[in-house]
């Protein structure tokens, strides 16, 4: 069970300069130690912790983070690890510590993780280092969570999809096309779905942005809201600049009791699944789609799950795509004011501080189910290009039939991959985007395409008249010609 869970976030007072902000390191042991204190007595619960886990940081960089804590907070004897990339593996971690704990393999896990690169950000603008606290080479790396695997090919990386940012619009424009919205329908749903999680921002404590935006507000370029992926604004993707800190601390029933932890204060993991997509987007028959989140919601609803059970539901909302993809599994409308499917306000308006997401989302589920005990509560998570993913379900009661969990990979690795290669010729376009520089000017057109034996290629364009074309008009499904990888329509 979670017994404890802890959230920070610094905003930077008006003037601030880089020595003004805190460290990550600071915000991850402020969050742990909030966690501690937020199941009953603080001292007594760290101290009772077994096993500190990391969640990777974005922006600083040493070999045992985990260990930092350890060390700041006094703790003794307490084995490390550390995550890789991943957005999906706070909500894993939750899984597979509740399925160690059960077996008594471990009895208390304490995962944290933090970002400061807003911090990093006013570091680079004062033209300084950030001179954050790093161990020596002498400090080994702990045991990782998992294995850190390269999520592109090299035609992808060749093209230039290397970042979220320049893959998941080709998603969201798939989705377009597929749904046959046209491009000003599209503007107008984002501009409602991310509106929505706006408001749901305003009333979340933590959350990095207050403000409320209006859907045109949301999705219009301006000189504070640049496109910066067709077609996603600034106001569209996820919120990496923010100085943000979170944590949670897991023991068995038992030893919570042992440790004073009041009843009230305990939320119980009831069922949860983990799965992978495809690996690499090339291989995936259909880009706006999630075979993984489907077969995690199977697992989910065959452990009695029931979509309009659920009182509290956090979608991982890097982009408005994943959470569209998530909303069709579940059968539930996206778009719905009256039901919006977050806690925080998403990864724009909560903020994205990178890996550590979902354990902001983990802390709000947790609280909410504390408020109101007899509901129930569903956190998913993914990590990379819609790629890894985690679903996990909570109540404030036990699970009838003890935690319940699923490796739903089996599903997904029946399914079938799409060929794909390097082409020339005759192609038809599946989906683009126009990416963006930090001025907001188009820089390179970025296409998939088919040929007449439905083989995938990549393609990409710097011409000005055409990338305009494709963000006025729609050229999904028209034919075109690849010549040295550039394509002319």
């Amino acid at each position: 069970m979670l017994i404890g869970v802890g959230q920070v976030t610094d905003h930077p007072l008006a003037g601030a300069t880089f020595a003004s902000r805190p460290e990550p390191l600071d915000l991850m042991v402020e969050a742990l130690a909030r966690a501690g204190a937020d199941a009953g007595d603080g001292r007594r619960v760290l101290e009772a912790i077994e096993e500190i886990v990391a969640v990777g940081s974005f922006t600083w960089h040493t070999n045992d983070p985990a260990r930092l804590v350890a060390e700041r907070l006094g703790l003794r004897d307490v084995t490390t690890r550390l995550t890789p990339t991943g957005g999906n593996l706070p909500q894993k971690l939750v899984h597979e510590s509740a399925r160690r704990i059960l077996t008594g393999e471990i009895t208390t896990v304490a995962v944290v993780g933090a970002e400061a690169m807003n911090a990093r950000s006013l570091a680079h603008r004062e033209g300084r280092s950030s001179g954050w606290t790093r161990q020596g080479d002498d400090v080994a790396t702990p045991p990782m969570v998992e294995d850190s695997r390269i999520p592109f090919t090299k035609e992808e990386y060749d093209q230039g999809l290397t970042l979220p940012v320049e893959v998941y619009p080709l998603f969201e424009n798939a989705r377009r096309a597929r749904l046959g919205w046209s491009l000003d329908t599209q503007r107008e749903r984002l501009g409602t779905l991310w509106s929505n999680f706006a408001r749901v921002a305003q009333q979340n404590p933590y959350a990095w942005l207050k403000t409320a935006p209006s859907p045109d507000e949301i999705t219009t370029p301006s000189g504070t809201n640049r496109m910066v992926s067709f077609p996603y604004t600034k106001l569209l993707v996820a919120n990496l600049p923010v100085d943000m800190g979170a944590s949670y601390v897991m023991t068995s029933y038992e030893n919570a009791v042992a440790l004073g932890v009041a009843r009230d204060r305990m939320v119980f993991p009831q069922s949860g699944s983990d799965a992978t997509d495809h690996w690499y987007i090339s291989q995936r028959p259909v880009l706006d789609d999630s075979p993984a989140m489907r077969a995690l919601w199977r697992a989910l609803r065959e452990f009695g799950t029931d979509a309009e059970e659920l009182s509290y539901i956090d979608l991982y909302s890097c982009f408005p795509t994943v959470v569209q993809s998530a909303c069709d599994v579940l059968g539930i409308d996206a778009f719905d004011s009256a039901r919006v499917p977050s806690l925080t306000g998403g990864l724009t308006f909560g903020g994205g501080p990178g890996n550590n997401y979902v354990t902001h989302a983990i802390a709000a589920v947790v609280s909410a189910l504390r408020e109101d005990p007899s509901s129930q509560g569903l956190v998913t998570g993914l990590g990379w290009f819609s790629t890894k993913h985690s679903w996990g379900t909570y109540a404030a009661t036990p699970p009838a039939q003890g935690f319940r969990w699923r490796d739903a990979q089996d599903q997904v690795d029946a399914l079938p991959v799409c060929d794909y290669d390097v082409l020339e010729g005759d192609v038809t376009v599946e989906t683009y985007t126009v990416s963006h520089d930090r001025s907001g000017e188009a820089r390179r057109l970025i296409v998939a395409a088919r040929d007449d034996q439905g083989i995938r290629t990549w393609c990409h364009s710097t011409d000005a008249d055409l990338m305009r074309r494709a963000e006025t008009e729609e050229i999904i499904g028209l034919r075109a010609t690849i010549s040295a990888g550039e394509i002319s329509l």
